[in-house]
């Protein structure tokens, strides 16, 4: 018969408990194609900024910007140290937007191993005008390695949220929206907090009765930061 549906939110405590912070690759993926012009790629360029500011010393950071073709800041992922933000500062500062959009391209370019015990944290910075959305969202289910998180980042006031929606949700990432006018920095840091060491990873929802969830790959729990699963159940309660 058919299945019956229902919703479980699942309530992380709201302060971090004392533990040993885990290293962190971030790659920001920043959309340079021309309808980024003007205000979207500024706004995009303040939370990248932001979110640079946000990384330790043990931390990694790589930056790459695709317009009709993938542009990284450094063959190599860059220590985050004093030097090294300050550098990658100045090439974010340095980007223009042009051109058609590649998405595709940049994000096989995000999908590279990991270093030990470094969690990956891919952000996607877009407007989210591209074809080929459910391409992309299939290359992330298959290929984004288990350790990684794709978090998705739309900018403007009319973000396609087909893309930006559902690349977040195969990458088991954060999908947030920022307006124009609004402020980038406080962005940046609901996106920090979401890059953090996560309570749970690996989360499973199972039972007798458990056809199946949504999102299929589940989100980590971080502090403070509910989350909303759906859940197909067998209403024959699993006779």
């Amino acid at each position: 018969g058919g299945a019956a549906y229902g919703l479980i939110t699942v309530t992380p405590p709201t302060a971090t408990p004392p533990q040993a912070t885990k290293a962190r690759d971030l790659i920001c993926l920043i959309d340079t194609s021309g309808s980024m012009g003007g205000l979207p790629l500024d706004q995009a360029k303040r939370v990248v900024s932001a979110l640079i500011d946000g990384l330790g010393d043990d931390d990694r950071v790589e930056l790459i910007e695709f317009g009709s073709a993938p542009r990284r800041f450094k063959t190599e992922p860059t220590a985050a140290t004093r030097a090294g933000k300050k550098a990658a500062l100045k090439w974010v500062r340095s980007l223009r937007a042009s051109g058609a959009t590649n998405m595709h391209t940049a994000v096989l370019e995000a999908l590279h191993p990991l270093r030990p015990k470094a969690q990956r944290q891919v952000v996607l910075l877009t407007d989210g005008y591209i074809g080929f959305e459910q391409l992309i969202i299939g290359q992330l289910l298959r290929e984004l390695p288990t350790e990684s998180r794709l978090h998705v980042v739309g900018v403007g006031s009319a973000v396609n949220r087909t893309l930006t929606k559902g690349a977040a949700r195969a990458g088991g990432g954060a999908e947030l929206i920022i307006g124009l006018d609004e402020d980038a920095e406080k962005v940046a840091k609901r996106l920090l907090r979401r890059t953090e060491s996560p309570l749970v990873t690996g989360l499973t929802v199972e039972g007798d009765v458990v056809r199946g969830t949504a999102p299929v790959k589940l989100p980590d729990l971080f502090a403070g930061c509910p989350a909303l699963l759906s859940v197909a159940l067998d209403p024959a309660g699993g006779d």
